[in-house]
């Protein structure tokens, strides 16, 4: 891509979401190293093939977990409604003991997608959802969770274990 090409990707950018025919707002295939992102929401973008290395302001899912979420000896605590949106797979058994799993759609740009959804302790506090369990994610199932970039709270993983139901969350302690 050459300087005048680069250089049209922020016009046709604006254009979009003015509604101007002309505007783009696909990022796909585009090379981002070293750009600023605080402060952008890049929801609904398509960066399939974008080159972010370098890029500052993207989240980081290990520090946002480490900030957010309970470590035990076993992996991360997390809180898990059934059938807020959708209704569960049938497969899952929703009991204390049990592992739930789902493919995981690895995407950090989508708030909402495929896997087990499971939000932090706090998300849970002022919303009127049940049941909430108490869940574990084990060390090994690390690797399949996926943190929005702009998440609020909430994020989706391959597999957790449904420790115990917790009518308070506010109150619960392990």
């Amino acid at each position: 891509m050459n300087k005048k090409e680069l250089q049209t990707i922020p016009e046709n950018h604006k254009q979009w979401p003015e509604g101007d025919s002309g505007g783009k707002y696909d990022l796909s295939n585009r090379d981002l190293r070293g750009c600023n992102l605080s402060n952008s929401n890049l929801s609904n973008s398509d960066l399939r093939g974008s080159n972010l290395s370098g890029c500052l302001g993207l989240l980081n899912p290990i520090d946002w977990m480490q900030e957010n979420l309970e470590k035990v000896s076993e992996g991360y605590i997390a809180y898990k409604t059934f059938d807020m949106n959708y209704q569960h797979p049938k497969y899952w058994k929703i009991k204390a003991g049990s592992e739930i799993s789902e493919v995981v759609n690895p995407l950090p740009t989508l708030d909402c997608a495929c896997g087990v959804n499971v939000a932090i302790k706090d998300w849970f506090i002022d919303r009127d959802t049940s049941p909430k369990w108490k869940v574990l994610i084990k060390w090994e199932w690390l690797p399949s969770v996926v943190v929005p970039y702009n998440t609020d709270g909430k994020f989706r993983c391959g597999r957790v274990q449904l420790l115990e139901e917790v009518t308070d969350v506010k109150e619960d302690v392990r």
